[in-house]
């Protein structure tokens, strides 16, 4: 009750004065995240929306990490450009392209899955690495059924057609 009063006092012989408090100090920007956490933070994202996350598990997560939809959207734009723009040829190794596949697919599932611009941004670009980096076509002997072996069950073990151990079957 004293500390009422005597900010009331204060505030009055300050008025009085022509003396008006200095504004409050507007709140400290928030501190921008490097493209590496910004990255670590949209890869927990991708994780939990491939094993299930819905649209509020998603919303949850950006509010507990206090990251906003545009900032993290702003980052997968950039991180798309430079995806795009650099070199690719066709004797990448196919465990690169299954990865960049694994990503797409992951990617067109937040697409799926949340409103907003970071799931334009994530649909978008997920399907235009689908389409720019599809895995490489494997051509199969046989017909496209793969290599066809045929085996023959001898005794305990399995022996392959024209193996020593048709042989011993067929004079067993």
């Amino acid at each position: 009750m004293l500390n009422k009063i005597w900010q009331f006092l204060k505030q009055l012989i300050q008025r009085l004065l022509g003396k008006t408090p200095p504004p409050p100090a507007p709140p400290p920007p928030r501190p921008t995240l490097t493209d590496a956490e910004y990255e670590s933070k949209f890869m927990e994202i991708l994780e939990g929306v491939n094993v299930g996350w819905s649209r509020g598990d998603v919303a949850g997560f950006l509010i507990a990490k206090r990251l906003r939809d545009s900032e993290l959207a702003a980052w997968l734009r950039r991180f798309g450009t430079g995806l795009f723009e650099g070199e690719y040829d066709d004797t990448a190794p196919t465990d690169a392209v299954a990865s960049l596949q694994e990503l797409g697919r992951r990617l067109e599932l937040l697409g799926r899955i949340r409103s907003g611009e970071l799931s334009e941004v994530a649909g978008d670009t997920g399907r235009e690495i689908l389409t720019r980096f599809p895995l490489p076509v494997v051509e199969d002997d046989a017909g496209g059924y793969g290599n066809v072996i045929e085996a023959v069950f001898v005794g305990d073990g399995l022996g392959v057609s024209g193996d020593g151990n048709r042989r011993d079957a067929e004079g067993a």
